[in-house]
């Protein structure tokens, strides 16, 4: 590896395209407006994990761009959001893509969201703003980007 691309392997990656998996409305909406304010050019926002295991599927298949980072909730009604954390792990051309988890739940999912590889698992209850700021770590500002 040359000096330019180790410089670059430590840079963050740019959050440019972002997929936002969460059923509630208002948290949502509120990730989206965090993602969009930190310079995310490509927001997908899923109400499902259905959806997003297709989505994801699609990126392993080719059919997709994958996107920098996931923004995850595991709380839904029916369905867990430990299954997209299964899939992201355990497919190889997912590897680069970041995952964040944004919960309400307690200590013991935060445990398996270590064991599975995610980069940050950030409580709802904190607010948005403890978002925004855990989600700053992805971005790369302007002016480091043309260096």
């Amino acid at each position: 590896m040359r000096l330019v691309e180790t410089v670059k392997a430590m840079t963050p990656k740019a959050m440019r395209r972002v997929l936002i998996v969460e059923d509630t409305p208002s948290d949502a909406r509120q990730s989206i407006a965090v993602v969009k304010k930190l310079g995310a050019q490509e927001v997908t926002a899923l109400n499902n994990i259905a959806s997003a295991m297709l989505l994801l599927q699609d990126v392993v298949e080719g059919k997709q761009p994958p996107p920098d980072l996931i923004l995850l909730d595991l709380s839904f009604p029916k369905e867990s959001g430990f299954e997209v954390l299964r899939f992201w792990k355990s497919n190889p051309k997912l590897k680069a893509v970041r995952v964040v988890v944004w919960t309400v739940m307690g200590e013991t999912e935060q445990k398996l969201c270590n064991f599975f590889g995610v980069d940050q698992v950030i409580v709802k209850w904190a607010g948005p703003r403890e978002l925004e700021e855990a989600l700053r770590a992805y971005t790369i500002a302007p002016d480091s980007a043309a260096s």
